[in-house]
């Protein structure tokens, strides 16, 4: 009959078994690459899935809407301007006025990147809207809201006093409700490319 010291040398010997052919609990960190890796037994690395990173959307896993984030709705380009202008994505954001903030309500995919110590920052907020598009559209007329003609777009512009540094912009498309917080910067969502 094998003794109590028998016994615990036999589960710390299967454990260390287990921590050298790479199953044990803890993973690596990050690669070069972005993605977790862990060593297996032969001393390569190997792929460890990451968790999915959470968005404002309740899009189904299969849409092309579920893979949407804020790092992931603008052109290149884009992204590469926010940062030569030193702005940030903001974990805490302050919404743009009362439609970003309705369309926050409503589950939204809410972004701001703003300049930290300044008062300079940059919306985007992304909304499902499926055949309610034309309420929203229909509500905020009765708010002032004017389809922008000198743009041509579709886009709505925002009353003069909606904001008094900001005058931002809607776009309906397909079902979708865009706010960006100036008119230019729906041409650089990618999804109305």
């Amino acid at each position: 009959m094998a003794t109590r010291t028998d016994f615990l040398a036999a589960i710390a010997a299967g454990a260390l078994v287990l921590a050298l052919t790479g199953c044990s609990a803890g993973a690596a960190g990050p690669s070069a690459s972005g993605a977790a890796t862990e060593t297996g037994a032969t001393g390569s690395p190997t792929a460890v899935a990451e968790p999915p990173s959470a968005t404002a959307t309740d899009a189904p896993v299969d849409s092309p809407a579920a893979a949407l984030s804020c790092d992931t709705v603008f052109t290149e380009a884009e992204y590469a301007r926010l940062a030569d202008d030193g702005l940030e994505l903001a974990a805490d954001p302050f919404l743009l006025g009362p439609v970003m903030e309705r369309m926050a309500d409503d589950g939204a995919l809410v972004c701001v990147w703003n300049r930290p110590s300044s008062d300079v920052a940059v919306w985007y907020a992304r909304l499902e809207v499926s055949d309610e598009g034309q309420s929203w559209l229909d509500q905020m007329e009765a708010e002032g809201w004017l389809e922008d003609t000198h743009q041509g777009d579709g886009s709505y512009q925002a009353p003069a006093d909606y904001d008094s540094n900001y005058q931002p912009s809607v776009m309906l498309d397909d079902g979708v409700l865009h706010f960006a917080s100036y008119n230019l910067l729906l041409r650089e969502v990618l999804e109305l490319q």
